[in-house]
């Protein structure tokens, strides 16, 4: 967690809440204390912590932390815990990692809504192994009583369920897919539960980029058929599969095309049609095959889909910013791949004019 939220300069709030999650029993108090909305409400519980944690060093600044840790039922044990860690944490990092110049700020205002969403998907990085999946009525048993079941949750290998402890802030949501710290039980004999800690909620389809260990996705879709991104210059395809051993299903989901042969096809499409370099986009016309027979079954029939496959597949070129890397080391890369393409009237044109990137 702490190392991707470097990279989108998150690292004041999870230095916060990494120590807020290492420390038990923090707060006692209901979660009223705490409203939010949109993704700051399905930060869900580690999202009131980094409030409170951020709102208690404002407090303690001002020399009312124990005033604010009786008002808001935190434990202010808890928080000196927490204030501890957190400057042993941001210590170690600006020591370790260049460039960084991390500062506790008393002033740290909370996560807005598109860094609350970002703190989501770190969350879910860092508890990946930890997921569950709510329990739908369709599939409590019959004769069950089904009010039972309403913050209850499949957990990973356990055969119970498991349900949303009963100060969480997410059994204003219900969401139907999240992920926690830890499991605990409560209850004595005949009453006995198993409950979550500390939990997020997270979109399915986040799953695959950030667990992809744990989903099975077998082959890509032909429909939706894979595309070209120009934000990311990427081949971009549409996959269904599973999560977990319990074999959960997924939504359909789009993610950036797996290094197989077949994305090297595509991206080979895309370049001849001009979607990658828009310069190339007046030949796309007069070329001698459609581009299209880069990703037809009988594609190796034709000796030029081959030839420009393996000019690809050669510098692992399969996508536009591996592309530029290739021509500002190679200026005439896969020129002679794509005058294969191209009738002989164009090759003076083409050749004096490559790489095609100059207006």
């Amino acid at each position: 967690m702490l190392a991707l939220s470097h990279q989108q300069n998150l690292l004041p709030y999870t230095i916060a809440l990494v120590s807020a999650l290492t420390v038990q029993e923090v707060m006692s108090g209901k979660p009223d204390n705490w409203p939010a909305t949109g993704h700051t409400q399905l930060l869900g519980d580690p999202g009131v912590l980094l409030r409170a944690v951020g709102a208690a060093e404002y407090a303690h600044v001002n020399g009312e932390e124990q005033l604010f840790c009786a008002k808001h039922g935190i434990r202010e044990k808890a928080i000196k815990e927490i204030r501890k860690l957190r400057k042993q944490l941001t210590s170690e990092i600006n020591l370790s990692v260049a460039n960084v110049d991390v500062t506790i700020d008393p002033s740290m205002k909370p996560p807005d809504d598109n860094q609350a969403r970002l703190l989501r998907q770190l969350l879910l990085s860092g508890l990946g192994d930890q997921v569950g999946r709510k329990i739908g009525l369709d599939e409590v048993k019959e004769g069950e009583d089904k009010r039972k079941f309403k913050y209850a949750y499949l957990c990973g290998d356990l055969e119970e369920p498991v349900h949303l402890h009963s100060e969480s802030i997410l059994r204003r949501t219900i969401p139907q897919w999240v992920v926690y710290q830890e499991l605990y039980e409560t209850g004595g004999e005949g009453r006995r539960k198993m409950v979550m800690r500390n939990v997020t909620a997270i979109e399915p389809e986040w799953l695959p980029s950030y667990v992809p260990q744990l989903c099975h996705l077998g082959d890509p879709l032909t429909e939706p058929a894979p595309r070209f991104d120009e934000k990311t210059g990427r081949v971009k395809c549409h996959y269904k599969g599973t999560f977990g051993k319990a074999g959960w299903e997924l939504p359909v989901v789009e993610i950036d095309f797996p290094d197989k042969i077949e994305k090297y096809r595509w991206f080979a499409r895309f370049l001849l049609e001009g979607t990658v370099i828009p310069k190339l986009r007046k030949y796309s016309g007069s070329l001698l095959s459609p581009p299209s027979t880069m990703v037809k079954s009988w594609s190796k029939l034709q000796p030029r889909t081959e030839i420009l496959l393996k000019g690809l597949i050669a510098k692992r070129v399969g996508s536009k910013p591996e592309l530029l890397d290739a021509w500002s080391e190679q200026s005439n890369y896969l020129l002679d791949e794509y005058l294969k393409w191209l009738p002989e009237s164009a090759h003076n044109e083409v050749t004096l004019n490559w790489p095609p990137l100059k207006p």
